[in-house]
């Protein structure tokens, strides 16, 4: 395949994978505030403890940083700030009920509370939800939303970049116009 079919292919699958609110949030530059005393400002704080929970669990630590590394949550807060409009933040924060209320009816507990392995079983079955749902039904689909938010968070964080499936280049760097691949083995980003 050839650099512009590549492009083309992944301009089309990216376009295709993203919601509204995230792609706009992506292309506005959304950036998760890292200062130690960071307070939630759409969020509440038991919000945002469970926002950190559920994108822990869509991007877990392994060799690589997980999401929470990442601080996705507080992107998300961020996007939720910056790119929704009250109302659509009202359905987020309400959509997000969900998840405590599947874990409390199925284990008695909030998520937050669940193992690893409780907390999976609950997105999937959100997610399977979510795909029964007809397209006519005009509901906010949380788990897609959230899938969107928390890898879009991840990938453009600098954690996400350094730990990630991309090798992180800071700019400006040394142009080098041809890179055999088995010499760097991953791919890059510029941020």
């Amino acid at each position: 395949m050839d650099r512009r079919e590549a492009l083309k292919t992944s301009s089309l699958l990216l376009g295709y994978t993203l919601t509204g609110g995230t792609a706009a949030a992506l292309l506005g530059g959304c950036k998760a505030e890292t200062s130690t005393d960071w307070k939630p400002s759409t969020l509440t704080s038991d919000e945002s403890e469970l926002m950190a929970e559920l994108c822990e669990t869509i991007l877990p630590k392994t060799n690589t940083p997980g999401a929470k590394d990442a601080l996705c949550h507080r992107y998300i807060d961020e996007m939720l700030t910056h790119f929704y409009d009250a109302k659509k933040q009202t359905e987020y924060r309400e959509a997000l009920k969900v998840f405590n209320d599947k874990s409390k009816s199925k284990y008695s507990k909030a998520f937050v509370a669940l193992n690893t392995h409780e907390r999976e079983e609950i997105l999937g079955m959100v997610a399977k939800e979510e795909k029964a749902k007809k397209d006519e039904d005009k509901s906010i689909r949380i788990f897609r939303e959230l899938k969107d938010a928390t890898i879009s968070g991840y990938f453009t964080s600098e954690v996400g970049a350094k730990g990630g499936l991309c090798e992180f280049l800071p700019v400006p760097g040394p142009y080098q116009g041809c890179i055999d691949f088995s010499s760097v083995g991953k791919g890059y980003v510029i941020l």
